[in-house]
């Protein structure tokens, strides 16, 4: 008896369910734009019509990493309130971040992405028992640039040696 066809249906059911189970995190066009984690768009300062159009794609949670004193996005949380979205800050990222799959998408930004990478980098020693360079090196490719030093301090990395003098 010929299973194949068997299989097949099983394994298609499984792909399906798979799929809309997690539905894929949509790249939209924010300053910077990762994905980091599945569930997660990471970037820079996104504008009234990227959030408009993340909550039309489906994105659930906007985490904004810039201090309320910092100017530049005062309009943020009426336009994250119009798209249909809730807005968290730094207190509800690690549980935004693993309810991320279930709960929908979250854009998780800061001005440039530079501080995602160095929280991502941070988290994933500090909170996931990650080794020091691998959560360096997801740090940099979720955004980190200028923070680089400062977390490898952190992560007590060691700091690039200094530059031969030029004669």
């Amino acid at each position: 008896m010929n299973r194949l066809p068997a299989v097949i249906l099983a394994l298609s059911f499984l792909v399906l369910s798979t799929a809309l189970a997690a539905p894929p995190t949509l790249l939209l066009p924010v300053p910077n734009a990762r994905i980091p984690v599945a569930g997660v768009l990471s970037g820079g300062q996104p504008t009234q019509d990227q959030i408009a159009a993340a909550g039309a794609a489906g994105y659930k949670t906007v985490i904004n990493l810039r201090p309320d004193t910092e100017p530049g996005f005062a309009w943020e949380a009426a336009a994250v309130k119009a798209a249909g979205l809730t807005k968290d800050n730094v207190v509800r990222l690690d549980v935004a971040l693993k309810e991320a799959g279930s709960n929908g998408p979250v854009l998780l930004h800061c001005a440039s992405g530079n501080r995602i990478g160095a929280l991502l980098a941070l988290r994933a020693v500090w909170l996931e028992g990650k080794d020091p360079a691998a959560a360096l090196d997801y740090g940099k490719a979720s955004g980190l640039t200028g923070l680089e030093p400062a977390v490898k301090s952190m992560l007590g990395l060691p700091a690039p040696a200094p530059a031969p003098a030029s004669k």
